[in-house]
């Protein structure tokens, strides 16, 4: 089972990359897929980095060279996520609020998730038995704590280590997101996730503006 890579990449042409890059490529989405059914499957408990790279065919070396921990595979981070995403913020037009500069930044990293949307139903069940990975699986997808808080303080002009604003406008950004996605999955998907998405954050719109 193919899933599109949580760094958009699968919007790359493959004919663009050269023969090695395919390749590395493709092992790094076999790995990142195997380590994720297992941990949906199992537990992430119970999953092994031995056991993904059996499963792949590949050496623990080899997973080693592509993910720091197995918790980074089943959540696949993309480095330049969260600079696009802090970017986007940035370059924001001056008339949207930091919330609504926030919407659209983290809804351009979730433009694909309808079609992703098999490895996010797994990627939830594995968040329900280990919570604790939530951080990460946004990270993955630019919406990076630490990162929102600092993007948000520069375009309002504050600290990010002594103002609250920056702060509360991205805890509040990332339960919107989180309580999308939930909800989008929860529901079978019968509704469109962007719709939830722009519902969420319109409700926090109604009560949160700059």
């Amino acid at each position: 089972m193919h899933f599109m890579s949580a760094d958009n990449t699968a919007s790359v042409d493959d004919t663009a990359l050269g023969l090695r890059e395919r390749k590395k490529r493709a092992t790094r989405n076999a790995l990142a897929d195997a380590a994720l059914r297992m941990a949906a499957d199992r537990g992430i408990e119970n999953v092994t980095v031995e056991a993904v790279t059996d499963a792949v065919g590949v050496s623990m070396r080899t997973f080693f060279n592509y993910f720091a921990c197995l918790e980074d595979a089943i959540t696949r981070p993309a480095q330049d996520n969260a600079e696009r995403t802090r970017r986007a913020v940035l370059n924001a037009p001056d008339e949207l609020t930091a919330l609504n500069a926030l919407r659209e930044a983290i809804g351009q990293e979730l433009a694909h998730i309808e079609e992703d949307h098999e490895r996010w139903e797994l990627q939830m069940a594995v968040l329900r038995t280990s919570p604790s990975l939530l951080p990460s699986v946004l990270a993955a997808r630019g919406a990076d704590e630490r990162a929102l808080i600092a993007a948000v303080a520069e375009r309002l002009g504050q600290d990010p280590e002594s103002d609250l604003h920056p702060r509360l406008l991205a805890h509040v950004a990332l339960a919107a997101v989180r309580a999308a996605v939930e909800l989008w999955v929860a529901s079978g998907r019968t509704r469109t996730f962007q719709s939830i998405y722009h519902e969420a954050f319109a409700s926090l719109a109604a009560g949160l503006n700059d």
